[in-house]
């Protein structure tokens, strides 16, 4: 059961993709599964507060937008910085949380930053990426199936094999720039 927090972060998410929902294309149902299921997982893993439900949302929404609103495979600081953004700027509340949940979300290591938001995060991204075969902490593999019933992953995978492609054709000597150690 989510708590009332995730679903704001869930309510934030959508009306981002409401707004934006042509940058997506054909790809939009996919995305916003995987951005869905991502703030499921992390819900499963720590306790998200009223005041962080939002910036989870954000930064749900744009940690990989960027592929799509910039077209490039090294898309974690533009994604961050769009994040940012959305927030009101630099100095907003949230943005350093914000921009660390988008710019950590692909290391290969624990996040480098102390909020326990960062790390769930990551986890979520990879327990996502891997269909479940990695599992966050706190939770049993009916959840990632229960959070995948509800927010369809159908597609995920090969859209991340065309974009890995993408990747290669843009950088083939780096192709793979979002992955940190």
């Amino acid at each position: 059961m989510s708590s009332a927090p995730v679903e704001r972060a869930h309510e934030v998410a959508d009306k981002l993709f409401e707004k934006n929902a042509d940058t997506f294309g054909t790809n939009l149902p996919t995305y916003r599964g995987h951005v869905h299921r991502v703030i499921g997982l992390v819900g499963l893993q720590t306790e998200v507060s009223a005041g962080t439900a939002d910036a989870l949302g954000v930064a749900a929404f744009f940690h990989d937008s960027a592929i799509w609103f910039d077209g490039t495979w090294d898309y974690l600081p533009p994604s961050a910085a769009r994040a940012v953004e959305e927030l009101g700027g630099a100095n907003s509340a949230h943005a350093g949380l914000v921009e660390a949940m988008i710019t950590e979300h692909h290391r290969i290591r624990k996040a480098r930053h102390d909020d326990p938001l960062v790390e769930a995060f990551r986890r979520a991204d990879l327990t996502d990426v891997c269909a479940g075969l990695i599992k966050v902490p706190n939770s049993k593999r009916a959840d990632y199936r229960a959070l995948t019933k509800e927010y369809s992953a159908r597609g995920f995978r090969p859209m991340l094999v065309k974009a890995f492609a993408h990747g290669i054709k843009e950088s083939p000597l780096h192709p793979a720039p979002m992955i940190k150690f």
